[in-house]
């Protein structure tokens, strides 16, 4: 992904909490032998800290995945983002990020940006509907199979509308989509879709159920347009 998918379920539960210091980790893991040696794993960390005008939250996922022996996914991600509520419609949000995934040859990605979201609902509400509208500073390298190591420094638009809804105490869905242009070339483009489930069991414990899809207009040379990615697993809140 070009920008981690904030806005979602959780952002939304997270929200609703009152003033305090909130973390949550993850763990997916899958083991394989016989035939075939594979072994998957990925974690996520987020902590979260909300005040009556502002929400702050840092947010890291590492996925690695090995085939005999070797990698076949190895990718990373780190995100920060300041979120200031001017009023209840209006929210200004500040970002920045760091990413890794050999999968799609990307050694290094740097994002800074921000921008203005505006909310169709309070943000109380069991259903609400958001647009997001920003600019972000991108700066890529990337290891080409024809080209070699590839620098960029672009600046890029992004936009996003989110859907969240609260179906009962223990199921909350959330539906995002983001479009992401470079502001002086409209045919580089990037579109990420997150959709996902969550089933609380317990007070602590919850069980995701997330898609993503990936699309990007300029891939390197040898990557495929578009990813699709489905997880699940157990999510604990402490």
């Amino acid at each position: 992904m070009a920008q981690v998918n904030i806005f979602t379920g959780e952002t939304m539960r997270q929200m609703r909490l009152e003033s305090g210091l909130y973390n949550r980790v993850a763990l997916d893991l899958t083991y394989r032998t016989g035939n075939t040696d594979l072994l998957t794993a990925r974690t996520r960390f987020r902590s979260d800290y909300l005040t009556k005008a502002y929400h702050g939250f840092i947010f890291g996922s590492l996925q690695q995945g090995r085939k005999n022996g070797e990698f076949f996914i190895n990718k990373g991600i780190a995100h920060a983002r300041i979120i200031r509520s001017l009023t209840p419609h209006i929210l200004f949000e500040s970002f920045g990020q760091k990413q890794f995934n050999e999968s799609i040859l990307l050694s290094d990605r740097n994002l800074v940006g921000g921008g203005v979201r505006f909310a169709s609902h309070p943000r109380n509400s069991r259903f609400n509907l958001y647009l997001g509208i920003g600019a972000m500073w991108e700066h890529e390298r990337i290891n080409d199979k024809e080209n070699g190591t590839i620098t960029t420094r672009v600046v890029r638009s992004t936009n996003y509308i989110n859907w969240t809804g609260q179906l009962d105490e223990r199921l909350t869905t959330s539906v995002t989509g983001y479009y992401q242009v470079y502001v002086r070339r409209f045919q580089d483009y990037r579109i990420l879709f997150e959709g996902s489930i969550t089933f609380r069991l317990t007070t602590k414990l919850s069980f995701p159920l997330r898609v993503n899809f990936r699309y990007d207009s300029e891939p390197p040379t040898g990557i495929q347009k578009h990813d699709v990615e489905i997880f699940n697993g157990l999510r604990y809140t402490f």
